[in-house]
């Protein structure tokens, strides 16, 4: 075994294990993920290395693919939150992509007849931008897949399983002795993985296709909660409009038996009367957050939804009627926001704090703070946005993200223990 068939092998081994580590919906923090895998890549290098020394090159180009592949794939059990066959679907894909550029470069080595030598240096030439184009395009689509897709993966392991074993039944029944009989078994394992290709791009675009119909159904379920929002406060404004007009054609009689009680001393009973007439008026009002009508209607529908739950809302909103951004983007942010924060503390046992606060300001940046109560543990991606393992929820973050994206703002979240608070700052400079 030669220098660079073992830098080729190494090279190899990076490659697969960043596809590996690249579609890893890790658990822990990025840096204890890291060395854990780092540590089972080097276990596959040492124990790879002492085959090689001890038995041979032929019984480690035997054992490379079973032995790296059992060590990485114990390494992505251990680390990854979906465990079963996503992780068997990660391992797999990673192989056929690790196996896709490899394999193009080792027939085009033996047409031109190229060293061994020329081999690793083209893979080395490639390897970084196929894994940075791997993360970039590939990845946003995998993880998608794991937070909607909880069954079905192992139908879709069949179709690089079926490549493998297209491979390995490929080697079996065509043995190969002098370059020629070699370079048709590569040209045939060529084919099984252009057909592999094609089948995970039909997949893939599929699920854009699907994701995209959920996320339209997504977004007309929200507007059509701001519709709810609006009728709700249009009839508490017919209703109450309503209760004015008796107010006012009852208020004379007020006036007059509080004149009377005075007059005759019964300061006790006017009093009383003043109260009650002080509760009416409460009664009579609209509930008035903001000074913006699509952001007040779609308030005052949610903190009376959480109030129903039993659920104490302190409210800070400071909003001008003319915002920086459009309003109705804003009412959905704060929808998913509320609802988010409503649905976290309904798991708060009973007896226990059930909070949220709302806090709006526009001076002239839009910021947003909402704080509610929660229990358990808050999961958090590598960009620092809450993850759910919850079916039907992790939308409306995926929604509240894109809103910062289109208008260029700052989004955080962070979890101390008893609060969970989400900030949101737009038009910053």
């Amino acid at each position: 075994m030669s220098i660079a068939e073992i830098v080729r092998m190494a090279l190899t081994m990076f490659v697969f294990s960043s596809m590996c580590f690249i579609l890893l919906d890790r658990k822990y923090s990025l840096k204890k993920t890291l060395s854990i895998f780092g540590g089972f890549v080097a276990a596959a290098v040492v124990l790879n290395a002492t085959i090689a020394m001890l038995f041979g090159w032929e019984k480690f180009t035997f054992f490379y693919v079973p032995v790296t592949n059992g060590l990485i794939t114990v390494g992505l059990f251990f680390l990854s939150k979906r465990k079963g066959f996503p992780v068997v679907f990660n391992m797999l894909t990673a192989t056929v992509f690790t196996h896709a550029p490899a394999l193009v470069i080792r027939i085009l080595i033996l047409e031109t007849e190229q060293s061994v030598w020329a081999e690793t240096l083209i893979r080395l030439i490639l390897g970084i931008p196929f894994i940075i184009i791997f993360y970039r395009y590939l990845r946003p689509y995998y993880m998608r897949m794991l937070m909607i897709m909880k069954k079905g993966w192992g139908y879709l392991c069949l179709i690089p399983s079926i490549y493998y074993i297209l491979c390995i039944f490929n080697f079996v029944i065509f043995p190969y002795h002098t370059a020629s009989e070699y370079r048709r078994v590569c040209l045939n394992c060529l084919f099984a993985l252009a057909i592999t290709i094609v089948a995970y791009g039909v997949i893939f675009t599929l699920f854009g296709i699907i994701l995209h119909e959920a996320e339209m159904r997504d977004e007309q379920q929200l507007l059509k909660i701001q519709m709810q929002a609006m009728e709700r406060h249009a009839d508490m404004l017919k209703e109450n409009t309503e209760k004015v007009q008796i107010f006012r054609h009852d208020l004379r009689h007020y006036v007059a038996d509080i004149k009377v009680l005075i007059e005759s001393g019964n300061t006790k009973e006017a009093l009383r009367i003043l109260g009650s007439f002080d509760e009416q008026t409460i009664n009579t009002s609209v509930p008035h957050y903001c000074d913006n009508p699509t952001v007040n209607a779609i308030l005052v529908y949610y903190i009376h939804k959480a109030q129903h739950d039993g659920i104490t809302v302190e409210t800070d909103c400071r909003l001008p009627e003319h915002l920086p951004t459009e309003a109705s983007e804003l009412a959905i942010v704060l929808a998913n926001a509320i609802e988010n924060a409503i649905h976290a503390c309904g798991k708060v046992p009973q007896g226990n704090e059930r909070l949220i606060k709302i806090k709006l300001v526009s001076s002239p940046q839009l910021a947003i703070e909402i704080s509610n109560s929660y229990v358990g543990r808050i999961e958090f991606d590598e960009n620092g946005i809450p993850v759910s393992t919850e079916s039907g929820h992790g939308l409306g973050t995926k929604s509240i993200s894109a809103f910062v994206e289109r208008h260029d703002g700052i989004i955080e979240y962070n979890a101390d223990g008893k609060l969970f608070r989400l900030r949101l700052l737009v038009g910053a400079e």
